[in-house]
C-alpha cells in the first residue's frame, strides 16, 4: 500500500521496528523511525538507517516532513536523519523544517552535519521539560531525560489524543509520572527479559509502564534478538491479558490510525 497525503493522514506508519544494533544492522528488521501526521502536518521521529527509503517505498514524499525528533545520538536512531534534511530541503533551495535533538547530536563529533543543519529553518535542542508549540492544534513536549548511555529524551504529542514515545532508557520510576495520562504509549522494548547491565527496556518493565500509566493502547517496537526470538505479538498479547490494557507489537510498515486507534489493514 502507497500513500498519498490523503492516505497518511492522522496515522502513523512505522517505517522501522529494529532495535539495538544487532537487529538494525543485522538486516533482521527495518530501522526507519516512526512517522506522523496529525491534521497534515508530518513529524519523522528517529530516521535510523533506510529511513530515506523506506519512506519512499511507502509513498512518503520527503518534501511532507516538517519536523525532525531526534531522541539521541545512537546511529540506529539518527543514521539517514541526514539524507532526510537534504532531500526536504532540497539540498538548501528550500530553508525550512524544523530539528528537535539533544545537545550532543550537533556538538562535538556531530551525527547532524552542520551544513545540512543550515538549510534548517530552526534547530532545538531539546532538554528535560522543554515544550514547544507546532501548530494551533499540535504541540510536543519532552517530560523526562532518560537513563541512557548518551542524552537521550521521549516524547509526548498533544494532539486531539495524547500520545508518548518512550525511547530507549533504562527502567525507573520516574518515566511513569512523566508519561502519565496518555491515551497512547510507544514503547522501545529491546530485550525479552530484564539485563541489569543493559540500559535498555524489557517486556517486563514494558509491562509495568503499561500497567502503571494506563494509556487506552500501548505499542511495542524497536526489538532486539531476544524479543524477536520471542515473538513479539505473543508477548504484546501477554502483556495485554496481564495488565488489560490493549497492546500491540508493531512490524515494519505498519500503518496505525491516530484517530479510531486501529491497525490499517493495507491492500
Amino acid at each position: 500500500m502507497k500513500l498519498t497525503k490523503e492516505t497518511l493522514k492522522n496515522r502513523l506508519v512505522f517505517l522501522g521496528t529494529a532495535g539495538a544494533r544487532y537487529v538494525a544492522f543485522g538486516f533482521l528488521r527495518q530501522a526507519g523511525g516512526l512517522y506522523f501526521d496529525f491534521d497534515g502536518f508530518n513529524v519523522h521521529v528517529d530516521p535510523g538507517p533506510g529511513a530515506f527509503v523506506h519512506a519512499h517505498k511507502k509513498g512518503i514524499d520527503p518534501h511532507w516532513t516538517e519536523v525532525i525528533i531526534l531522541s539521541h545520538r545512537h546511529l540506529d536512531h539518527c543514521a539517514d536523519v541526514n539524507h532526510v534534511i537534504e532531500a526536504m530541503t532540497l539540498g538548501g533551495k528550500r530553508k525550512r523544517g524544523i530539528l528537535f535533538c539533544p545537545e550532543d547530536a550537533v556538538s562535538h563529533d556531530p551525527v547532524v552535519l552542520e551544513y545540512t543543519r543550515s538549510n534548517l529553518k530552526a534547530v532545538n535542542i531539546v532538554k528535560e521539560g522543554n515544550e514547544y508549540t507546532l501548530t494551533d492544534s499540535l504541540g510536543v513536549s519532552f517530560p523526562i531525560r532518560h537513563d541512557h548511555r548518551v542524552e537521550t529524551y521521549g516524547v509526548v504529542f498533544k494532539w486531539k489524543k495524547k500520545i508518548a514515545y518512550i525511547s530507549d532508557t533504562r527502567f525507573f520510576d520516574k518515566l511513569i509520572d512523566a508519561y502519565k495520562g496518555v491515551d497512547l504509549l510507544i514503547l522501545n522494548v529491546t530485550m525479552y527479559k530484564k539485563r541489569p547491565v543493559v540500559d535498555h527496556l524489557s517486556s517486563e518493565e514494558a509491562a509495568i509502564l503499561i500497567s502503571e500509566i494506563k494509556p487506552q493502547v500501548a505499542i511495542m517496537t524497536h526489538f532486539g534478538r531476544t524479543m524477536l526470538e520471542a515473538k513479539p505479538w505473543l508477548v504484546a498479547n501477554a502483556v495485554s491479558e496481564n495488565t488489560g490494557i490493549k497492546t500491540l507489537a508493531a512490524y515494519d510498515n505498519m500503518i496505525f490510525d491516530l484517530q479510531s486507534f486501529q491497525v490499517v489493514k493495507q491492500r
